[in-house]
């Protein structure tokens, strides 16, 4: 998709929208005309973001740990509160997580859970009455491929991110076949290894080795980057996906395939 206001008048919330995918998601928006209202925990660096968008006018920050229902509820009352909707939820915030079930707290577990799913739970449910009333909506959920496979990376496991990412699958389906009777459509977007901050910070050691190793792993040669998987977002959020609900879109240079 070109710039072609694709999304055009249309109200969309972003989580985590500060870097990578929610970063490039937020420019992709803008550029296609929709009215945002952006959330991430880091508020200095998503001021940063709006700065540099195509309409920053068009634009409404709310920061905050958006596992609370509080700034959930924060977020969805700036969105009515100055566009008077909600058209489009994509729920990108999230954390990666390397460590071994032997060696994680249960502070550590529910602290990942919050972070990734629970964070979910709440904006859904606080936006799908919003969209219920208005016989419209789409719903756009970040999982990852590692919902489909086993991981180890630097010699731990991953599995407590994998759980995470598992059930935003079951989700996205689960309110796929619940509300698709009420104009809403519930789809999921699965990257496979995608450059982004999140990812450096938390392979801190020799990173050019690392991502050198990461896209010789997949079969297109290399790993993704952020504003190919802003993309499919796009595609989901636009009429042109207007017959796909509970779907899952793997982005991820082949890997899976393998």
């Amino acid at each position: 998709m070109s710039n072609s206001e694709e999304l055009k008048n249309q109200v969309a919330i972003i989580t985590g929208a500060a870097s990578g995918i929610g970063k490039a998601t937020a420019e992709r928006f803008s550029k296609e005309g929709a009215y945002l209202v952006l959330n991430d925990i880091n508020a200095a660096v998503l001021e940063e973001v709006v700065s540099q968008l195509s309409n920053p006018d068009q634009c409404v920050l709310v920061p905050g740990d958006i596992s609370l229902e509080t700034t959930v509820q924060q977020i969805h009352d700036a969105a009515i509160k100055r566009y008077g909707r909600i058209d489009i939820l994509v729920n990108n915030a999230g954390i990666h997580w390397i460590q071994d079930i032997t060696e994680t707290s249960t502070e550590e577990f529910d602290q990942v859970f919050s972070t990734n799913v629970k964070s979910m739970f709440l904006t859904c449910k606080a936006v799908i009455p919003t969209m219920v009333q208005q016989k419209s909506g789409v719903i756009i959920n970040l999982s990852s491929i590692s919902a489909f496979v086993g991981q180890e990376m630097m010699g731990k496991s991953t599995y407590l991110y994998n759980m995470t990412k598992a059930s935003i699958l079951q989700l996205t389906r689960s309110l796929a076949t619940r509300y698709g009777k009420e104009g809403i459509r519930v789809n999921c977007v699965a990257p496979g290894a995608t450059k982004t901050n999140q990812i450096n910070e938390t392979h801190t050691d020799d990173l050019e080795n690392f991502w050198s190793a990461v896209g010789g792993a997949h079969p297109i040669g290399r790993y993704g980057e952020s504003e190919e998987v802003a993309n499919c977002i796009l595609f989901l959020a636009s009429k042109e996906s207007s017959f796909v609900t509970g779907s899952s879109f793997v982005v991820d240079g082949g890997y899976l395939a393998q």
